[in-house]
């Protein structure tokens, strides 16, 4: 499926552009290799507009071969934007999609850049929206070396971490990433593990 300006197939999953509002200086499509796409999707869709485009994705043969609930991709919100800013057009979004593909379970991607106080709320709003999954970008394990390659323009590594824990803790099936090359591998995975994700993994740019 070719990219459209509101999702796009990455990791062989079909993905939906949240919108463009971001906690850090780069997007997630920039940091892997992606800035051609970025540039071609829509900054601000609408609900409806993703619903259609997700109902395209799916009558084209999206997951057509899949047999069971294990080998379902599933979908993503990811994009320019970080969903997590997003939970307006979201909380339209996903309960529409939920009702029309029982079943299909929801990846969200993102900075996990929340504040420690707001966390508890924010996870039990993903949970009642039927979010599944956290995808967390995780490229370093201390702080000054976050704040240089991140760039984070609100809150910091220690929230991140500790979003971390409170979306695991929470019932959120959460896994760590970054982007290849990856200088301290098996730290970030036991770091990641030690917060309470299910696991670490390098992506591919």
């Amino acid at each position: 499926m070719s990219a459209s300006p509101f999702s796009y197939v990455d990791q062989q999953r079909l993905t939906l552009q949240c919108g463009s509002r971001l906690p850090a200086a780069q997007s997630l499509l920039v940091l892997a290799a992606n800035s051609n796409l970025a540039q071609q999707l829509a900054p601000a869709p609408t609900a409806s507009q993703l619903l259609a485009a997700a109902e395209q994705a799916y009558q084209a043969g999206y997951e057509q071969h899949a047999t069971t609930e294990f080998e379902l991709r599933g979908l993503a919100i990811a994009g320019m934007g970080d969903p997590l800013l997003h939970l307006d057009m979201l909380a339209v979004l996903l309960p529409a999609f939920k009702a029309k593909r029982h079943g299909v379970p929801v990846t969200l991607v993102t900075y996990g850049l929340v504040a420690a106080n707001a966390a508890p709320a924010l996870c039990q709003q993903l949970l009642a929206l039927e979010v599944e999954k956290l995808e967390i970008y995780l490229p370093v394990t201390n702080p000054p070396a976050y704040q240089q390659t991140v760039k984070p323009t609100q809150l910091g590594f220690s929230e991140l971490c500790q979003f971390i824990h409170t979306a695991a803790e929470a019932g959120l099936q959460v896994s760590c990433f970054a982007y290849a090359p990856v200088a301290q591998q098996s730290e970030l995975r036991a770091l990641a593990l030690d917060l309470g994700a299910r696991g670490f993994v390098v992506k591919q740019p």
